[in-house]
């Protein structure tokens, strides 16, 4: 896994999910995502809320 890149990968990952939320037309009220690079390692931080909406029932006769 040397030879790949992580935080680049992990970035391409967030952004895929931050899409799907959007095609589920949800309300994402928080979003954070960040890649760090420390002495230690490297620290990923993804928040994501996101409120997503129960379908509308079709009303009898629809």
């Amino acid at each position: 896994m040397a030879d790949t890149n992580v935080g680049a990968n992990l970035k391409a990952k967030s952004l895929e999910l931050k899409k799907w939320f959007m095609d589920l037309d949800a309300k994402l009220e928080q979003w954070k995502f960040s890649v760090e690079d420390t002495k230690e390692g490297m620290r990923v931080e993804l928040h994501a809320v996101a409120l997503i909406k129960h379908p509308k029932e079709k009303k009898k006769g629809e």
